[in-house]
């Protein structure tokens, strides 16, 4: 069974207490392995990481070693370090560069958007007969009516009506033109990027990407917040089980 549990894990190099290095399985890099498996060979606990705590910290406060943090990213869903629950400030650096700039809202959809149709004008430079209205497009510049504010785009959100931009401070009411689509549109409303619309819910929970009667914005802070959250309560190999699971894990990797 123990040989099972570890046999679709990539390998890495791994020095034995006797100073031996053997090619083991990458736990950091693993793929998923059979969950009965585990539960056969290992009696679990479970606990719920603090504010702060790096894997090292918590194999050391759990085992007395923090080189077995290892043993956490074997046990849980986890492939790599952006796994583990995120601290305060490793959480907020991580939404500063995921979720850069302002989201721009419109009222209407079709002025930053438009959807292709078919036209019976085909030619060398358009053989399937493809025709739509000019859009947004991401990395153009989009500039003020009064000419004092430039943002970039760097995303299209088509569900939500949303231009992500980067650049100037733009506000609800202000009118922007495209520098190569020469498209111009008013901005409905303008929120951080990380403050937009996810999607939407009603009272049970229930998730659509439209509001309405009965439902409510959730925002990608809320969702990511929620996310981020999840992670705090990890599995653990129960301490006074951590030394037999070592062993026989030393036994296999020295065959």
């Amino acid at each position: 069974m123990a040989n099972k549990l570890f046999k679709n894990l990539p390998s890495m190099q791994y020095t034995l207490n006797t100073g031996k290095v053997v090619t083991i399985k990458d736990f950091f890099r693993k793929a998923k392995v059979e969950t009965s498996a585990l539960d056969e060979l290992i009696e679990y606990q479970y606990y719920e990481i603090l504010e702060g705590e790096r894997p090292d910290i918590v194999a050391t406060k759990l085992y007395g070693d923090g080189a077995l943090h290892w043993t956490f990213f074997l046990v849980n869903d986890f492939d790599n370090y952006y796994d583990w629950f995120m601290d305060y400030e490793t959480f907020g650096n991580y939404l500063d560069e995921k979720y850069q700039g302002q989201c721009l809202n419109v009222a209407d959809r079709s002025t930053i958007i438009s959807s292709q149709s078919f036209s019976s004008d085909k030619d060398a430079n358009n053989p399937l007969g493809f025709s739509s209205d000019n859009k947004i497009l991401l990395g153009e510049t989009l500039t003020s009516s009064d000419g004092t504010k430039q943002v970039s785009v760097v995303g299209l959100d088509a569900t939500q009506s949303c231009v992500i931009v980067t650049g100037d401070t733009i506000e609800s009411g202000d009118t922007l033109t495209s520098n190569v689509s020469i498209k111009t549109f008013t901005v409905d409303s303008a929120v951080n990027h990380r403050d937009g619309v996810h999607h939407y819910k009603d009272s049970i929970g229930t998730r659509r990407t439209y509001g309405g009667s009965g439902w409510t914005t959730v925002s990608h802070l809320t969702v990511e917040e929620e996310e981020n959250e999840k992670k705090r309560k990890i599995k653990i190999i129960s301490p006074d089980k951590i030394r037999g699971v070592l062993r026989e894990f030393e036994r296999i990797m020295s065959d």
